[in-house]
């Protein structure tokens, strides 16, 4: 979401830029390219991003036939943010390098420190949504210093100025730094008419801010000043405003709310995840329409080129070699998990052990009363669920058995053959995947709402333990439970 804007800005504006003397051809060529990527920002803000994706592969053969630097990056680089909306970021960093390569043919200037802030803010994004939200943040100052340093900024520019603090801001969000609300106010007070759009994301970062003090209701405050403009929201704004909602009501305890805003997000999302996978057929398609068209203009021209358009060939063959192994080997690694599910019997209630690493070692000897007593109790621990608060501790845990730490601790090192750390993750991950497979609600669920409701207290430490519990990241179990049940 936070490179959302990225998209509509890099096109509506800069047209005033790059326009060097132009013959007659460029000139039509410049003007059918731009005709072709503002229709493009249409369709995206209305979600068609099928379309979308085809009319800027068109906007960028036009501009390949000009002697326009800028426009040639602007419609590289708007092509590697529709990459990043469609989670195929390796894609995305070619079209960017693209247009980085175009940027710096450009003579030093304002037009120049633009496109510069344009692209450390993209690849700020694709770091964002990698979740490296510290290198983000850094790529995300680099584009603030680029524009202020332009010496006469326009109103444009401002806007662009004004994304820098919000995206700083949302990154630090996530990092939880205390500067996160002072960037986003920066943001926020900085007036100028251009895309006045940029103040619903704002607001929505904002809530997320007051969310994570406790301040519910000023974040549904918040959230309710970015609904009123309902009707011409961004979808997928739309989509997070809905999410955040529903996350505030909960934690209110309005149960009506909840369920209501809950529902209209599971349905817009669906939406969205809809659009997108025809937006990766147009993209496919419209990648494979520049392949032939290179090998055509290489077979009248040099063999040199030939090479290197079968080379590249190879390049997405291989690459798409290995990517179908990787998703084959996760294919196999998530079958095993439900396997494991299955056989253990407990597909259809609580589980308590249930992945593949986890297992327990055969002991010589027969429990002790006590230590038979501390098992049948840690048996009720493990239905009950109540391993998912995060405030629980191998001392509370002790206390509740009427036990010492270090007894508990050596019966479940001996009988379950790990130690207590270990223990506790297992039973969150085999309970957070015994929600995602049997209730497809889950699926579409926040990885941060995975995380708080298994019982783990951040969003990164929940997504390491689960791929070192599982072999796999949340997402990619998420995804092929919603395969199962499609």
């Amino acid at each position: 979401m936070i490179g959302r804007l990225f998209f509509c800005c890099m096109l509506m504006g800069q047209l005033m830029f790059g326009q060097n003397v132009l013959s007659d051809d460029d000139a039509y060529n410049k003007k059918k390219s731009e005709e072709l990527a503002a229709q493009a920002v249409a369709l995206f803000k209305k979600n068609d991003l099928k379309k979308s994706t085809e009319l800027l592969f068109k906007a960028k053969e036009y501009a390949e036939k000009t002697n326009d630097y800028a426009l040639i990056a602007r419609m590289n680089g708007s092509i590697a943010h529709q990459y990043v909306q469609l989670n195929l970021n390796d894609k995305a960093k070619f079209y960017l390098d693209n247009a980085i390569q175009q940027i710096n043919k450009l003579p030093e200037g304002d037009n120049k420190k633009l496109l510069k802030t344009l692209s450390f803010l993209e690849i700020g994004n694709i770091d964002f949504d990698e979740e490296n939200y510290a290198k983000a943040s850094e790529f995300y100052k680099k584009s603030l210093k680029e524009i202020e340093q332009i010496k006469n900024p326009d109103e444009q520019m401002v806007y662009h100025h004004r994304r820098s603090l919000y995206n700083i801001g949302n990154s630090y969000y996530y990092l939880k730094n205390d500067s996160a609300e002072i960037y986003l106010n920066q943001a926020l007070v900085i007036k100028n008419n251009y895309n006045q759009e940029i103040n619903d994301f704002i607001y929505n970062a904002l809530s997320q801010v007051y969310a994570s003090r406790k301040e519910y209701q000023r974040a549904i405050d918040t959230l309710k000043v970015v609904l009123k403009n309902k009707n011409d929201l961004d979808t997928r704004l739309l989509s997070d405003v809905y999410y955040n909602l529903s996350q505030n009501y909960k934690a209110l305890d309005d149960q009506k709310q909840y369920s209501f805003y809950n529902e209209q997000y599971i349905k817009l999302s669906r939406a969205i995840k809809e659009s997108e996978m025809k937006a990766i057929s147009s993209a496919i398609n419209a990648e494979q329409k520049d392949y032939k068209e290179a090998i055509s203009d290489a077979d009248s021209s040099k063999n040199i080129v030939v090479m290197i358009a079968v080379v590249c060939v190879l390049i997405l063959a291989g690459a798409i070699i290995i990517l179908l192994y990787r998703r084959k080997k996760e294919r196999k690694t998530f079958e095993n998990i439900i396997h494991k599910l299955e056989s253990d019997k407990k597909l259809n209630e609580e589980p308590s052990e249930v992945l593949p690493k986890i297992h327990k070692e055969s002991v010589s000897q027969s429990p002790n009363p006590v230590e038979k007593d501390l098992l049948e109790k840690l048996q009720k621990f493990e239905q009950s669920g109540k391993f998912t608060n995060p405030k629980l501790t191998i001392a509370s845990l002790a206390l509740q058995f009427k036990t010492n730490t270090s007894y508990l601790s050596e019966v479940i090192n001996k009988y379950k053959g790990k130690n207590f750390n270990t223990y506790s993750n297992e039973l969150r991950i085999a309970y957070i995947c015994h929600k995602i497979y049997n209730q497809k609600e889950y699926q579409t669920y926040k990885i941060s709402y995975l995380a708080e409701e298994s019982g783990f207290t951040s969003h990164s430490t929940f997504a390491t333990v689960f791929r070192n519990i599982t072999g796999i990241s949340p997402s990619v179990f998420i995804r092929e439970a919603s395969k199962n049940q499609s």
